[in-house]
């Protein structure tokens, strides 16, 4: 590109909620064009404009005039702040949301960072504590914070303070694994684009089990040797754009599926899995409730119904 494409339209949120899988979607759509090389880059929010242009312009895509300009990063919505430098930037930019059940998304986001060789506690220890009411930006904060991750309504209502309704559309995680068409159909429709489209739904950046220990931690692991290579060697011929989608690639290459049962086994969950499943509901039943009342949705009797009933 000669000169800054800047996004119309966000992704952003939630993290482990198929953000990946659905930015990987719609880039596909003829009239979206995506940042692929900036997804999960917090553009607005930490970055002056000058520095925000040089990223933009470094992007490998070429953009073709498309309509619809997609930047998605999983974190924009956890920090108000953020929400608040996009609606700077363009006060009438269309955001997109995808929640989970929060139970679901904070094992699957510790197994995730245990498979990123970033996480070293026991699942326990990691995931029942209480949550904190104001996070600052870190990269820990980023992905150590569980549990606050999955409050989904005072990160929608902060956003909903700065942002029309119409500009917010709000999606369901179980939605994009069932009925991933219908799913798009309706993000198509709120972006205004063409609807007829059917994207391959192949799903990306599954937590998954790795395949490779060694080849996992030689992706990961940095060392002084390392950075010279790739500053001295790698760095002149493939800007950090490319390496950064070749690298996710081999992540993605070297993560199979979970083992899962034929479908008439009975398996039983191990036990710090059962008590987690236990415990994580009453950090957020009182927060989805109130996300229902907000949207008017059920998501409490969709995730929670068992202890709605309990109570």
């Amino acid at each position: 590109m000669t000169k800054p494409v800047y996004p119309n339209s966000f992704i952003i949120g939630v993290q482990k909620a198929g953000t990946t899988t659905l930015d990987d979607w719609l880039s596909q759509h003829p009239q979206v064009f995506c940042y692929d090389s900036l997804k999960d880059v917090h553009l607005f929010g930490l970055l002056e404009k000058e520095a925000i242009e040089k990223k933009l312009l470094q992007e490998p895509s070429v953009y073709k005039t498309e309509p619809v300009v997609l930047q998605s990063a999983v974190n924009y919505i956890f920090y108000p702040e953020f929400l608040k430098a996009i609606k700077e930037y363009n006060a009438n930019a269309k955001l997109i949301v995808i929640i989970r059940n929060p139970v679901d998304r904070a094992i699957s986001a510790y197994s995730y960072f245990k498979k990123m060789l970033r996480e070293k506690r026991d699942i326990k220890e990691a995931l029942l504590y209480e949550p904190a009411e104001v996070i600052p930006f870190s990269k820990d904060n980023n992905d150590f914070t569980y549990l606050e991750h999955g409050l989904y309504y005072r990160q929608i209502k902060a956003c909903l303070d700065l942002f029309d309704p119409q500009q917010l559309l709000v999606l369901d995680y179980e939605e994009m694994v069932k009925q991933p068409e219908m799913l798009t159909k309706k993000i198509y429709s709120f972006l205004q684009v063409d609807t007829a489209f059917v994207p391959d739904f192949t799903p990306k950046n599954i937590t998954g089990e790795v395949k490779n220990q060694w080849l996992q931690q030689n992706l990961i692991k940095q060392n002084k040797l390392k950075k010279i290579i790739v500053k001295y060697f790698v760095d002149p011929w493939m800007p950090r754009s490319k390496r950064k989608l070749m690298k996710q690639k081999m992540f993605e290459m070297n993560t199979g599926k979970k083992n899962t049962p034929a479908k008439n086994e009975k398996t039983e969950l191990p036990e710090d899995i059962k008590l987690i499943k236990e415990q994580l509901p009453k950090y957020f039943i009182e927060d989805v409730k109130q996300l229902d009342v907000l949207l008017g949705t059920k998501f409490s009797d969709k995730w929670f119904a068992t202890v709605k009933s309990a109570q």
